[in-house]
């Protein structure tokens, strides 16, 4: 609010300077010509009203297909035409080489008449009327423009002494001021609306201002064109420059604000990117060190099993090989033997656990339903929870890798049934046609909110994205349903890419 309030104090202050130099050409008649560097600024000058117009009209083009804002689309063929003829203006213009006879006055001057009315009344009606303009399609207020500024173009070519005249030698004519002051009048009641609407507004912006300073300086120039006697004078040249000095504010007002938009919108785009990119960074870690504790687990639960059954029956059956050493008795020594036979038939079968445990060899054998089967009956037994597998349509041997994401998944789903769960029944159904693999688990334990469990993740664990992770690295799909106290139902699918053809499922 203070920066704002130190440019309206520069605004007021630039716009009486204005005023007393238009009063002081107004009041002491002062003339005088600046032949030798006129046409250079006068054509600078254009150049930079010429190209502030065409850009307005640019940005209006490229942003109607997405925001579809009339009033802005509206103001840019309004710039766009004021642009025409201001070049043709620039061209045409006293001393140019383009079109240089006795008619070349005339032409510039009714090219600049011509563009000043279109101007003024163009941003009056974007101020007065800016949610109700005429042109919908882009093409069709194109092609409105093109032909009005070609009409006028080619009248003011060709019969410029069928004009009225504007221009002569005392100077400019009645007729000529007369436009003049209606372009001024219709300029002042614009920022007079703009001016009000400003003060009204309890959070005025910078960019309103500049436009409300904009049109005033081109109210005076537009003064200052009423007062010169030749196309060369000062009067004129000053009328230019303050017309050079508005369309500054005008492309500030305008067109800047929207180019700054662009880049904010970029800059905001880049940071959400790296935001995500951050986050993203932070989940693969996060996720990673996951499944390396995982594995660091699994790797501490085999080695407890080595060491606490397997190591304790190897110890056993040792010093039950030291005690026959030292006794005699045959008898005693053959009692041993039996022992050390069975403790040596206990540590196989421990060996045998533990390998079915990593990887059992019935899923390379066989495939994945019989290991399925053998797995589903040692669960029931160690957790005591019925299980239910059905096998509604096909059987046949699956790619190895298919096989083993099945199998880990049912056995990732099954552990977190019994750990968190609390079911007393699961359900396993199984349904293989020609294309896909079906494996729907589902139980009847206490559930959870699974959009909660994803968004907590890093405190629970990482047993969904394990399932996710599975059916997605073989192609497939995983879906979660589950509410509290209405249990757990995962749906697994994965493309089939079968070894052999499917068979019929036979009793």
């Amino acid at each position: 609010m203070v920066a704002l309030k130190k440019q309206e104090i520069k605004f007021i202050i630039f716009s009486i300077f204005a005023l007393l130099l238009l009063f002081r050409f107004q009041m002491a008649h002062i003339s005088a010509d600046v032949d030798e560097h006129f046409l250079l600024l006068h054509t600078l000058l254009e150049l930079f009203s010429i190209f502030v117009s065409f850009s307005l009209f640019v940005q209006a083009w490229i942003t109607y297909s997405t925001h579809r804002l009339k009033s802005q689309y509206f103001i840019g063929l309004v710039f766009l035409a004021v642009g025409c003829f201001d070049l043709a203006h620039t061209f045409t213009y006293k001393g140019m080489p383009f079109i240089n006879d006795e008619f070349s006055a005339t032409r510039a001057t009714w090219f600049w008449i011509v563009a000043r009315l279109i101007e003024s009344i163009g941003v009056a009606l974007f101020v007065f009327r800016p949610n109700q303009m005429l042109f919908i399609k882009r093409g069709w207020g194109l092609g409105v423009t093109v032909l009005i500024v070609s009409i006028c173009t080619t009248i003011i070519l060709t019969i410029p002494e069928q004009l009225p005249v504007l221009l002569n030698e005392q100077g400019v004519t009645g007729l000529k001021v007369s436009l003049e002051y209606v372009i001024s009048t219709t300029i002042f009641i614009t920022f007079i609306t703009l001016l009000t609407r400003y003060i009204k507004e309890s959070q005025p912006t910078i960019d309103m201002l500049r436009m409300i300073f904009a049109l005033f300086i081109m109210m005076v120039a537009e003064l200052f064109f009423t007062l010169y006697t030749h196309v060369y004078a000062i009067e004129n040249l000053l009328g230019h420059c303050f017309k050079f000095i508005a369309y500054i504010y005008i492309y500030r007002a305008i067109y800047f604000p929207e180019i700054q938009q662009i880049l904010t919108d970029k800059e905001n785009a880049e940071k959400q990117q790296m935001e995500a990119e951050l986050k993203l960074y932070e989940a693969e870690k996060n996720l990673s060190r996951q499944v390396f504790e995982a594995h660091e687990e699994e790797r501490k639960r085999v080695s407890r099993e080595l060491h606490d059954s397997l190591g304790q029956s190897l110890y056993s059956i040792l010093v039950t090989l030291n005690t026959v050493n030292k006794d005699q008795s045959v008898e005693k020594n053959e009692e041993s033997v039996q022992t050390i036979k069975m403790m040596t038939q206990e540590a196989m079968k421990e060996v045998k656990e533990i390998a079915r445990s990593l990887r059992p060899s019935t899923l390379d054998d066989l495939g994945f339903i019989p290991a399925m089967r053998s797995y589903l009956e040692t669960y029931k037994q160690i957790h005591n929870i019925s299980v239910q597998f059905e096998i509604k349509r096909g059987v046949g041997r699956l790619k190895p890798e298919i096989e083993t994401a099945l199998y880990r998944i049912c056995q990732e789903a099954l552990n977190n049934t019994a750990k968190y769960a609390k079911a007393s029944e699961v359900y396993v159904s199984l349904n293989m046609d020609e294309d896909s693999v079906d494996l729907t688990i589902k139980d009847n334990g206490i559930g959870f909110c699974v959009e909660d469990y994803l968004k907590n993740a890093q405190r629970k664990g990482i047993g969904l994205y394990s399932i996710k992770e599975r059916a997605e690295g073989v192609g497939g799909s995983a879906q979660f349903h589950s509410k509290a106290n209405e249990g757990t139902t995962i749906e697994i699918s994965v493309p089939r890419n079968v070894d052999e053809k499917v068979e019929p499922l036979t009793c």
